[in-house]
């Protein structure tokens, strides 16, 4: 409709519409030349690519091997047992030959080189470091790289060493490979005292085939008494949110507390204001996890299921949610043991359930019984959240560096994991505030591997940093092969995968 206003408004000019560049248009208006407050720096600062150090490992000559095979003291041990026989137990024999002997039968030498089976050369110390980045000079994964040098290659350890430069290489820290991220445990959120103290807000949409006016919906619910309030609207602004709560807050009054996510409704100076004239304490989730915020969340699961049904039965969504919210507000809740209804109004809700004059109604026990009840069910969840999930508690010490992994879909060149940010400091069991100012739970953040834990955010670039330590050549144990562990909805046991075992043979 727009389009067409400007349409009609030129109807009475005799125009040509013409392609100019925007370096050529000098006279640009301000709506599309307006300058912004704030200076926008050409590339996102979390897609800045850290600074590798690119080594070309070139192509090893015949002469070459040989030339370190002949040099390396542990081959000219195998050779000269080899040729003169090995004893028959490994006791007194040096600890970095008692390898070869593990596999004397299967050694042989072959044009001054030593053989494992039929064409498995076996390299010297010197060049074992060498011959892995000639193997992963593509940046291929742990599996892949192994696989390479198994075909041609064999030596003590190559499966750890490996794992240990892969795991150090700056490029494949860059593309995600190595970066890891652990569920924390599950932190239950304390009862508030009374009902209506502390309250949770959140919106849902939108809504793809929503009715005109319907496209967002606005949930609230109360922490004590599980009372929950919904509102529809066509779109949601700072104002709307306000006008909902004003309309809720002048039949049950101002709570102590309110929770919401990292929306820009509830980010905006408006909200703020609002709430600081009404003392209410503003406190907001973590960003992008809305687990934080699990009250208002599970309740939103619910009133979806809820509009699903309103479509399959044809029914208005109005008119059927109201419907529902008095049904839900007078059904005892399961963590409770209590109605909505009843916990915050102090009585139960007549519906048309209950036969006037017939039934008894119930009474209101005193709120340490509900508070006894939603302890115990809380512990009940976190135990089983915490067992199903694998939680593990958050190691990370303030100064060390961890890397973000960015929400949503990754596409195209854009990486799974930002780039190192500092924890500045720990804000609750599982959350940290990092160098970018904003607070993260532990499940998006994993250790930043070979960055500098020493270094300041003022003393290091932001835009680069390097291994703390070259690769290694002697074996680096990265796990305990064959390690069990026990899969707690089936109750079965899984071995780790084969490939994770250093071969001997």
């Amino acid at each position: 409709m727009r389009i067409a206003r400007w349409s009609a408004r030129l109807m009475s000019f005799n125009y040509s519409i013409e392609y100019k560049p925007g370096h050529e248009n000098i006279t640009a208006d301000c709506l599309s030349r307006l300058p912004l407050s704030e200076t926008v720096s050409e590339q996102d600062p979390d897609l800045e690519l850290v600074a590798l150090v690119s080594v070309d490992f070139a192509a090893v000559t015949a002469e070459q091997f040989q030339s370190a095979s002949a040099s390396c003291p542990i081959l000219q041990k195998v050779k000269t047992y080899i040729s003169k026989g090995w004893p028959c137990t490994s006791k007194g024999l040096e600890s970095d030959v008692i390898p070869y002997f593990r596999i004397q039968t299967e050694l042989a030498v072959k044009n001054e080189l030593i053989i494992r089976g039929t064409h498995r050369v076996i390299v010297p110390l010197e060049l074992q470091s060498k011959m892995i980045q000639l193997a992963h000079s593509t940046h291929q994964g742990i599996v892949r790289t192994k696989q390479r040098l198994r075909e041609l290659y064999w030596w003590p350890g190559m499966d750890s060493q490996v794992e240990d430069a892969i795991k150090l290489c700056t490029t494949c820290i860059q593309h995600d490979k190595t970066a890891k991220t652990n569920t924390a445990p599950l932190q239950p959120v304390p009862i508030p005292n009374s009902a209506w103290n502390k309250l949770a807000i959140d919106i849902v949409g939108p809504f793809q085939t929503a009715p005109y006016g319907y496209r967002y919906a606005i949930t609230l619910i109360d922490y004590f008494s599980k009372w929950p309030e919904v509102a529809f609207a066509s779109a949601v602004t700072s104002q709307t949110i306000i006008h909902f709560l004003c309309t809720i807050f002048s039949r049950e009054g101002n709570p102590l507390e309110i929770v919401t996510d990292n929306g820009s409704q509830f980010t905006s100076s408006d909200f703020e204001a609002f709430l600081s004239d009404r003392d209410i304490i503003h406190t907001r989730s973590s960003v992008y996890y809305p687990q934080a915020n699990g009250e208002i969340e599970r309740f939103n699961r619910v009133l979806k299921d809820c509009l699903q049904t309103a479509n399959i039965e044809g029914k208005p969504w109005k008119s059927f949610v109201t419907e529902f919210l008095q049904i839900y507000r007078a059904t005892v809740h399961a963590v409770t043991q209590k109605s909505p209804a009843e916990l915050l109004h102090g009585h139960p809700m007549i519906t048309k359930l209950n036969i006037r004059d017939l039934l008894p109604t119930s009474t209101l026990k005193q709120h340490t019984t509900v508070a006894q009840h939603v302890q115990r069910k809380q512990e009940q969840m976190k135990k089983y959240t915490d067992i199903r999930r694998r939680a593990k508690s958050p190691s990370f010490t303030c100064g060390s560096f961890v890397r973000i992994r960015k929400p949503g879909i990754v596409q195209n060149d854009h990486f799974k994991f930002s780039r190192p940010y500092q924890i500045i400091a720990q804000k609750g069991p599982a959350t940290y505030l990092l160098s970018d100012g904003k607070i993260w739970n532990a499940v998006h953040l994993a250790p930043a591997t070979g960055v500098q834990s020493s270094l300041t955010s003022d003393t290091q670039p932001e835009d680069s940093y390097v291994p703390t330590r070259p690769i290694q050549s002697a074996a680096i144990s990265t796990g305990t092969p064959g390690q069990s562990f026990s899969n707690i909805r089936r109750g079965r046991v899984r071995q780790a995968p084969v490939w994770t075992k250093d071969y001997v043979r």
